[in-house]
This record gives C-alpha cells, sequence and structure tokens, in this order.
C-alpha cells in the first residue's frame, strides 16, 4: 500500500513538471513574436546611431583536429559568423521603424492575450 502511495505521489510530481514545461512553452509561444520585433527594432535602432548596418553570413571552414576513436586527425566542418559593413538608407530605416513599432503595438494586446489563456489553460 505504501509503495502504491509513493507511485502515487511520484506519478503527481512528474506531472506537474510536465504541466510547468507545458506552460512554460506556451508562455514562450505566447510572446516570441513580441521579443523577435524588439530584436528587430533594437537592430534598426543601432544601425541609425552607426550610419550603416551590419551584414552577417555564417561561413562554414575545416578544423583539424583528434579523431572521436581516438586514431588519428579528422577534418570537423564548423561555422563562424563575418559581420561586414552595408550602406544604409536613413529614410528607408526610418519607415521600417515606424513599421515595426506599430506591428509591435498591434502584437502586444494579442501576446497578453495569450499569457491570458496559457495562464487559465495550465492554472490548477
Amino acid at each position: 500500500m505504501r509503495a502504491r502511495a509513493c507511485l502515487v505521489v511520484l506519478a503527481s510530481l512528474v506531472l506537474g513538471a510536465c504541466a510547468g514545461a507545458g506552460r512554460d512553452q506556451c508562455m514562450r509561444a505566447a510572446v516570441s513574436e513580441v521579443r523577435t520585433l524588439d530584436r528587430l527594432i533594437a537592430e534598426t535602432e543601432a544601425g541609425l546611431a552607426r550610419g550603416y548596418g551590419i551584414d552577417r553570413q555564417t561561413v562554414p571552414y575545416l578544423e583539424r583536429r583528434r579523431c572521436g576513436d581516438g586514431g588519428g586527425s579528422c577534418l570537423y566542418t564548423e561555422t563562424k559568423i563575418v559581420e561586414t559593413p552595408k550602406t544604409i538608407d536613413p529614410a528607408s530605416e526610418n519607415r521600417r521603424m515606424a513599421l515595426l513599432l506599430n506591428r509591435r503595438a498591434a502584437a502586444v494586446p494579442r501576446a497578453l492575450d495569450h499569457i491570458e489563456a496559457c495562464k487559465a489553460r495550465y492554472s490548477g
């Protein structure tokens, strides 16, 4: 009987942890659009402040390392991000900023509604 009680307690703890993970996923999904817009707004503001943009490219390169089996060396493909300056049109960037701010203003109420739905769904 005692083993059964321990099993019930353990199962409820595991299910509670899963529910917490589901709630966290729901909350992350609720704010993902706003976070993306915030990142784009910050990048645009930084570009306007600098007077130029930054182009980021992922470039593969080969790196020689010891093989996983310990016998000799092997080539592994790694990647690095190369940043290069690029020209920007300030008028275009200002229009982009206005568009991003408008989209964010529209996205925040949707995110708040989604958060409330997450709280209601995973409460209890």
